[in-house]
């Protein structure tokens, strides 16, 4: 944690120094910050929480995210480094070997090689999903399982292409399934394809394929498939349905993530969301239980006021049920839980 500190605090000066000297229309600099409380009713154990790497740390004020960023665009090039740090980098990041990889939020250099085509070779987000790394650009503040255990962020080079104003098309080439440092020595694949029908209504489908095993002698290849539908019955109502299927060759089962989510806009500023969540992963081959398999359901309400286009304040209540004792703390072993958690976030750009 002190040396991601310290490389982003130098980091910053640098930035400011360069853009004192920049091009005004080219390069841009901003800062984003989420800080958050959550209460566990089941008391884990250290006060870190189960099967979750967003808000872990029960009944302590925390930092999720706390990162400085700098883009630049030309007609040709673009470039993307973004340095954090927060609990967010400690738990995603805690498996990379080298700890200055850990302050690496996003780190990018592209070319548009077509007139509808850009070619991005470094770490970028993941190439699919709906639910974004940052709780600013969620409908709730908790991430859903499916987002926590699918890439927040890749490494690799990353073709993207709009076929037209309604559709774009997406290929990566990886290190690995969510990682920085290469793991073995086989490249992972994936596509893309995001569709507007109209504009209340699109369909997106993603996945990956590749090796997972880090022993050289064996052989563990994992393909994920994720299907996305939003649909908006009017200015104030989305309703968003996603799918994702994972299977891996060594794996007697299959994993299995239903989410659907809601939102409803009161006013320019409140808005309230639902997600249910429905996770099947009795193979633990994404998410490793305190029992032999994991099951579990999760009903999530959040209440969210955006105070300008940058700032909001979110609270949301969150309720699982496992079809096992899943859950332990200081309270004992049960087969639900109960969470509270409330976060401030401040984007600026």
């Amino acid at each position: 944690m002190r040396i991601s500190i310290y490389f982003i605090f130098f980091s910053a000066l640098f930035l400011k120094f360069f853009n004192s000297h920049s091009q005004e229309s080219k390069i841009k600099f901003g800062a984003y910050v989420d800080a958050y409380y959550v209460y566990d009713i089941s008391k884990p154990f250290n006060n870190s929480r189960q099967y979750v790497t967003q808000y872990d740390r029960h009944n302590e004020f925390n930092i999720s995210h706390a990162i400085l960023s700098g883009t630049f665009e030309d007609e040709k090039i673009r470039a993307n480094l973004g340095l954090h740090t927060g609990s967010y980098p400690i738990n995603n990041y805690s498996a990379e070997p080298n700890t200055l990889y850990q302050a690496i939020y996003e780190a990018n250099a592209g070319y548009k090689i077509s007139e509808n085509g850009w070619l991005d070779v470094g770490i970028f987000g993941g190439h699919f999903g709906y639910e974004s790394a940052l709780a600013i650009d969620r409908e709730l503040y908790s991430p859903a399982l499916a987002t926590e255990y699918t890439p927040y962020y890749q490494t690799g080079v990353r073709y993207t292409h709009d076929i037209s104003a309604s559709t774009q098309f997406r290929v990566v080439v990886l290190n690995g399934w969510q990682n920085i440092a290469e793991t073995n020595e086989h490249k992972s694949v994936g596509i893309a394809i995001d569709h507007s029908f109209t504009e209340k209504f699109s369909l997106s489908y993603g996945n990956y394929y590749g090796n997972e095993s880090i022993a050289s002698s064996t052989d563990n290849f994992r393909f994920h498939n994720n299907l996305l539908v939003k649909v908006e019955p009017s200015n104030n109502l989305a309703l968003i349905g996603v799918v994702d299927y994972t299977t891996e060759s060594n794996a007697n089962s299959d994993a299995l993530f239903l989410t659907a989510i809601g939102k409803y806009d009161f006013s320019e500023k409140w808005t309230l969301a639902g997600r249910y969540e429905y996770v099947s992963d009795k193979d633990e081959i994404l998410i490793e239980s305190i029992t032999d398999q994991f099951e579990v359901q999760v009903i999530s309400l959040s209440m969210n006021y955006s105070a300008t286009e940058n700032a909001s304040l979110k609270v949301e209540s969150k309720l699982y049920r496992g079809s096992e004792k899943i859950f332990s703390g200081t309270e004992g072993i049960g087969d639900t839980n109960f969470i509270i958690n409330a976060g401030i976030m401040i984007r600026v750009e």
